[in-house]
This record gives C-alpha cells, sequence and structure tokens, in this order.
C-alpha cells in the first residue's frame, strides 16, 4: 500500500514546482509543501502526490559502519546527495569495491558507485514490541497506530489505527513505520532544536525536527545578512540548530535558525539593526569585533560603532578572510573570538555591512566619508514644534526625511527611528511612506558634532521620545 514516488530527481522538482506555486498565492512566510493535512479515516485518504518516498534512518546514521566490498544480489543503501536510499546491487567489480546498483525509488540505475564512501548494509528495522504506539504511512500520510503483532523476523507487523480503529496486516516495518512525532500543539514558540535539511529551495529550506511535519526556515530567517542563494547556507542532510518560530493555526510550521527572528511580529523580534554610526567610518579604521556565526560563504562579526551605540552585525565574506584561497571559513575562526576588521561598505536601504579582516589596498573599493551636514540651525527648535519634511529615503530600521527650518533657510536629513513612525508594532518601512512623500516631523534630538538628527512622527503623549 505504500505510494509509488517515481523518479527521485521528478518527486524533487515536483517539490520544489509546487511550492513556488503555492508561495505565488500565499506568500512565503510558513508554506509546508509535505503532506500532513489528515482526512477523516485513513482508508478514505486520496493518494499524495509529492510524498518523497525516502526512509530516513536518521537515528541509525551514526552506528551503520561503511561497506568494504559488495557482490551482484545484494541488498544495500547507497547514499545519494546526503540522503540514504534501499538498492539493489546489480553489478560488481573483480574486488566488490565498486559496484552499480538500482534504486528501489524510482528504479534509476547508477554506476561506478564507490563502495566504501557511498555504501552500507541496510540498518536493522525498527524494534517493536504489541502495544507500542507509532506512526504508520499509508497512501502518503502518517497516522497513530497501536502495534498489535510483530513479524518474527522484525520486518512485518500489524496495527491498528487510533483514529477509526481500522487494522492492517503485513506492514513493511522498515517502510512505513515511525517513531511517533513530535505534535505541532506540543511545539513551543523559542525553542531551541536541531534538526536535519531535507530539501533546499530559492524561498527557504525545510528541516526536520522529529515533528508530524517538516518546518520552513525561510530565506529571510537564515542569516542577519541579506542570503543571495540559499544553496550557499544549507545543504540537504546537514544537522543545523533551529528555533520554533511559529505554529499557525492551520498547522504549518516556522523555523529560524537565529534566535533573534523568532515570531512573527513584536514579542521576540529584535530590532532592525541601525547602521548609521558606521557611514563615517573610515575604510582604513580597524574596529575591534566578535565573531557572532560563521557560514559557508564567510563569517558575520558583531562590532561597536567606535563613537559609542548599539553593537551590529556585519560579514566579512570568505574572500575578505585573509590572502589567499579560504577553503573553510569554520577553520579560520571560532564562534566568540575576536577579530580585527575593517568597514570597507555600508548599505543603508538594504541594511547590510560589509567588513573586512584584510589590509586595505590602498584606495581602490574605499569610499570617502559622507560630508556632515550643518545641523545647527535645528539645535534651538522645541521637541514639540511640527516641521514639514519629504522622504528621502527608507531603510529597514527607519525613515530618512529632509526637513526645513520654519524661515526656510536651512535643510537638512534625519532619521525617524522604526519605533517613532506610529504607535504599534512596524512590521515594513516601506509599507508605512513613499519616497517624495511629505510627512509632518518633529526634532527629537540633534548631534551636530556627529552630523545625526533624530525625529519623530508621533506626538509627544503618544509615546514619542
Amino acid at each position: 500500500m505504500a505510494p509509488h514516488a517515481g523518479n527521485r530527481r521528478a518527486s524533487r522538482a515536483l517539490l520544489l514546482a509546487a511550492g513556488a506555486a503555492l508561495l505565488s498565492q500565499q506568500g512565503p512566510a510558513f508554506t509546508s509543501l509535505l503532506a500532513g493535512v489528515r482526512p477523516s479515516a485513513p482508508l478514505a485518504v486520496a493518494p499524495a502526490r509529492r510524498q518523497l518516498n525516502v526512509v530516513r534512518f536518521a537515528e541509525a546514521d551514526g552506528e551503520q559502519a561503511m561497506l568494504t566490498s559488495v557482490k551482484k544480489g545484494d541488498r544495500v543503501q547507497v547514499q545519494f546527495e546526503n540522503i540514504w536510499y534501499d538498492c539493489d546491487v546489480l553489478d560488481a567489480s573483480a574486488d566488490g569495491t565498486v559496484a552499480t546498483v538500482r534504486y528501489d525509488d524510482g528504479g534509476d540505475e547508477e554506476g561506478d558507485v564507490e563502495v566504501a564512501s557511498r555504501i552500507r548494509e541496510i540498518p536493522p528495522p525498527m524494534a517493536l514490541k504489541k502495544g507500542q504506539m507509532v506512526e504508520v504511512q499509508f497512501e502518503g500520510q502518517w497516522w497513530d497506530a497501536e502495534i498489535l503483532s510483530v513479524g518474527k523476523d522484525g520486518e512485518t507487523c500489524g496495527a491498528k489505527y487510533i483514529e477509526g480503529g481500522d487494522e492492517e496486516e503485513d506492514i513493511s516495518v522498515r517502510q512505513r513505520v515511525r517513531e511517533p512525532r513530535l505534535k505541532l500543539a506540543d511545539l513551543e514558540v523559542g525553542k531551541k532544536m536541531q534538526g536535519t535539511v531535507v530539501s533546499v529551495a530559492p524561498f527557504g529550506c525545510f528541516v526536520d525536527i522529529g515533528a508530524e511535519r517538516d518546518g520552513l526556515v525561510h530565506i529571510s530567517r537564515m542569516s542577519e545578512a541579506r542570503v543571495e542563494s540559499t544553496y550557499d547556507v544549507v545543504s540537504e542532510g546537514q544537522q543545523i540548530d533551529v528555533w520554533v518560530s511559529q505554529v499557525t493555526d492551520d498547522g504549518k510550521l516556522g523555523l529560524s535558525m537565529l534566535e533573534s527572528k523568532i515570531g512573527g511580529g513584536g514579542g521576540g523580534r529584535r530590532a532592525p539593526a541601525d547602521y548609521t554610526p558606521f557611514l563615517d567610518v573610515a575604510d582604513t579604521e580597524w574596529l575591534t569585533g566578535t565573531v557572532a556565526s560563521i557560514a559557508p560563504f564567510g563569517v558575520f562579526v558583531t562590532v561597536t560603532p567606535p563613537n559609542g551605540g548599539d553593537p551590529v552585525d556585519g560579514l566579512v565574506h570568505i574572500a575578505q578572510i585573509r590572502d589567499g584561497f579560504v577553503e573553510n571559513t569554520a577553520d579560520e575562526v571560532d564562534i566568540g573570538q575576536e577579530v580585527k576588521v575593517r568597514v570597507t561598505r555600508v548599505d543603508m536601504d538594504a541594511g547590510r555591512m560589509g567588513l573586512s579582516m584584510k589590509e586595505g589596498g590602498g584606495g581602490g573599493g574605499g569610499r570617502a566619508p559622507r560630508e556632515k551636514a550643518d545641523l545647527t540651525p535645528f539645535e534651538g527648535i522645541a521637541a514639540t514644534e511640527w516641521l514639514s519634511g519629504k522622504v528621502a529615503r527608507t531603510a529597514p530600521f527607519g525613515i530618512f526625511v529632509t526637513v526645513t527650518t520654519a524661515d526656510g533657510a536651512s535643510s537638512a536629513d534625519g532619521l525617524v527611528h522604526i519605533t517613532q513612525i506610529r504607535d504599534g508594532f512596524v512590521e515594513n518601512t516601506e509599507d508605512e511612506v513613499e519616497v517624495g512623500q511629505e510627512i509632518d516631523v518633529r526634532v527629537v534630538s540633534v548631534d551636530a558634532g556627529a552630523g545625526k538628527m533624530q525625529l519623530s512622527m508621533k506626538e509627544e503623549d503618544e509615546g514619542g521620545y
């Protein structure tokens, strides 16, 4: 009764295509592409077209030894893209170290498979006993069931489905039985868990954390910095730490690779980083930072503005760690290590900062500090006085507004921090204003020496500064 998954590569293409279609309709936030919504009774379930017929032996992976040789007719498991598949050995070299195999899943054949690096024995079936609670797969869905009997060799069992009370015999333990999964209702937002990446898509990755369905780590929750390609961050089969970010009412599971990006708004979210203090830092000035996280494409370093302020994270791209070729970023630094970095780029609109651990090259690629505006005409303006301004640009952490003094003699740009736009949580500054829009603001602080002016769109009694 197990579903036929067809060609493995076609199944993956179908998974991604279905994901793109769903995302275009419902948005990218927390769309799950895996089967998991259960109909009323097992025997009425429609076949799940996107179910990947891959048996995960996560609990056995660490114990199962690789084989050194095989022969024609052997039953083995072959590793393909970090996932183990059951296979038949169709042919083998004279010494048994190289084989041609056929995958059970889809019937594909592959030749010249190196035994020592990619082939192992099929792990023993899950140990069962009468009365044990498990989950049984039926037509692409997993159902709570109670074991009624176990075959002598442990390969088959009989079970009773909890929902409906139907009984079934001769169930393949390897293909259709697994330990009970964590219920979504029992997951707590903010809980840290370890999971295995089961698939990667342009919009994120799906991670198995042992729950009743896989969770989605959206691309926006993979890193503090902008991720150009999810495939540069994770790969199938990789073990990663994640935090439960959201469990929706309709049964979708959202995960985050960053503790700072948990939840759908308010509460556990961290305000967007303010990179304004780094705009005036010359690319020849060295700052002391601490390695916050390590990714395949670079190192994220937490640095504090030299003139004081809140620390933020910047990216030292792999090419900026040191001279010469760097094969593995994890070999170069450790999390928590103090390093010296230079600010090479600040992208206010994208909310990103580029750093380097290498000496400067004498100008090429450097940037001149911006010219400070004369803010002295704004120093005496009362915080209760409203000025007309025009939105110059938006950033993840706030809005830059060009304001003019009441007499029209002086103009300068000031920052309306995201918390000073309006009451309540602001998810995206671009949803609040448009570039060129005229708005009223108050001057709440002026630092003429640093060339910074803080503005507010809120009344003082509404929580404004």
